[in-house]
């Protein structure tokens, strides 16, 4: 199975192995259309609790080789018990650090994204630099003309200019070599793992919002240029319509809707569209799902890679099978959004369709790569059946820790000193010491001398905590409490 650690800067902060290094959550919220982020939570007694600086320190977390997130933290705050967590974001949120010049571009859709992070890599530090990878968003003619006349931040610059014009989705990959950048048109990794109801789903919630349901539209195209009287080509004020493709009217509307709900009016711009045709043909589809509003389906999944089944894990950005005949679910889907608690499985969910996702455009984009991910899988349908044999229900899993909890000195420097040891029990990140009986209980101490130290511990059991002096450390001692469940 492959342990997930933590690493601030380069230094190990959390493993799942040693109570020493407890956390009390890691929380990663992976999302398709916007950054990652991580919360992250450790008891006062942790031995870094104050290597991590906020804005400056790298924290990395790892499932075996792989590294699941990158970034850094956002804030520092505690608790009444003195917990502190961290709000920490990826990596992908250094693209908020740089500024964009003024700048005057002609060409390919690549070369403008290629042109941004270049910009972006010149003023910021080496870790916070990308190369570009994939570029797969084209451009009917792959030609674009943008210009700015004011200094912007890269992401905002590549969402105006980009995303936002001609879709598509930034996705990071943690590569040997750096960071590398992909701006894709669509996702094409599809998931070895299959979620089906009776098997690994465990929840379902699906939400309908129809606060942001549009009836009419007014779509508005690339802005109309013209020639001066020195035959230089000049951009002007006015957009392309279609109302010439459109008998003369401006909007398009779902008659059905507005018999439903009544006229909602929207209006959208399409920077990249000069013919009126093409733009009523944008409209067209684009009024199809503003009618119907957002539908959102989050799942409460098992991973099998969490029950140690050697397969790769369920993330954000990946189509997945999804079955659920009670609740109308049966396709392959794009996963939105993908929330990960490595100290409590049973609480992981996924959800295809979010905000601003709806399910028609969603089942599109599965139309147009079923074909490439049916090549991912194929051949795979044995071996994910073989592990869904191994699949247990991981609510009622059980996985417990121990955490030493020192109240006084950890070092004795002076006779006379005492402290106080106490042994807490977690089963996953709830504290269970109440429920066990004392005799559960058995400490030990390591000084050297085996014969003291067996008598010592004979001495210490069937206690929860046990108060230890100067007498009992002598030169050099340690102690660790034994639990049996």
């Amino acid at each position: 199975m492959r342990l997930f650690r933590i690493y601030v800067d380069g230094t190990l902060f959390y493993h799942p192995q040693l109570s020493k290094l407890a956390v009390t959550e890691a929380k990663v919220e992976e999302d398709a259309e916007n950054i990652d982020s991580l919360t992250l939570s450790a008891p006062y007694n942790h031995p870094y609790l104050h290597s991590i600086k906020p804005m400056a320190s790298v924290i990395v977390c790892k499932k075996g080789n792989e590294t699941v997130f990158e970034g850094r933290a956002l804030d520092d705050g505690s608790d009444f018990y003195n917990t502190h967590t961290w709000t920490c974001e990826s990596a992908l949120s250094y693209l908020k650090d740089s500024q964009q010049p003024p700048y005057n571009y002609k060409g390919s859709l690549r070369g403008l994204f290629e042109y941004f992070i270049t910009e972006h890599n010149k003023s910021v530090e080496e870790r916070k630099q990308f190369t570009v990878g994939e570029v797969t968003v084209v451009d009917n003619n792959d030609y674009v003309a943008y210009s700015c006349s004011d200094y912007s931040m890269t992401m905002d610059a590549i969402r105006e200019k980009l995303i936002n014009t001609h879709g598509g989705y930034l996705r990071l990959r943690y590569t040997s070599s750096g960071k590398v950048l992909d701006y894709l048109a669509d996702f094409t990794e599809a998931s070895l793992q299959k979620v089906e109801y009776g098997k690994n789903l465990t929840d379902v919630k699906i939400t309908f919002d129809h606060t942001e349901r549009v009836t009419a539209l007014i779509p508005l195209g690339a802005k109309v240029k013209t020639t001066d009287e020195d035959g230089n080509e000049v951009e002007t004020d006015e957009r392309v319509t279609i109302e010439a493709a459109n008998d003369g009217k401006n909007y398009v509307f779902d008659e059905d809707a507005v018999k439903e709900i009544g006229w909602i009016w929207a209006t959208e711009v399409w920077e990249d569209v000069t013919l009126s045709s093409n733009l009523l043909r944008k409209a067209k589809a684009r009024i199809a799902e503003l009618a119907k509003g957002i539908t959102s389906m989050e799942l409460t999944i098992v991973d099998e890679s969490d029950t140690g089944a050697d397969i790769a894990d369920i993330h954000a950005r990946q189509y997945v099978y999804c079955s659920s005949p009670p609740h109308g679910i049966d396709g392959r889907y794009l996963c939105i959004q993908r929330t990960r608690d490595y100290l409590n499985p049973s609480g992981n969910t996924i959800t295809i369709g979010a905000s601003g996702i709806r399910l028609t455009a969603i089942s599109a984009k599965q139309n147009q790569n079923l074909s490439t991910l049916e090549q991912d899988i194929l051949g795979q349908t044995e071996k994910i059946e073989n592990i869904f044999g191994k699949v247990e229900d991981i609510t009622t899993a059980k996985m417990y820790r121990t955490e030493l909890v020192v109240e006084g000195t950890s070092i004795f420097r002076d006779k006379g000193q005492q402290s106080i040891l106490r042994c807490r029990v977690l089963s996953w990140d709830k504290d269970i010491t109440d429920t066990l009986p004392a005799s559960a209980f058995c400490w030990h101490r390591k000084s050297g001398n085996a014969e003291t130290d067996a008598d010592w511990d004979g001495l210490h059991k069937g206690m929860k905590s046990v108060t230890i002096s100067t007498e009992d450390v002598l030169d050099n001692a340690s102690f660790y409490c034994e639990v049996t469940i």
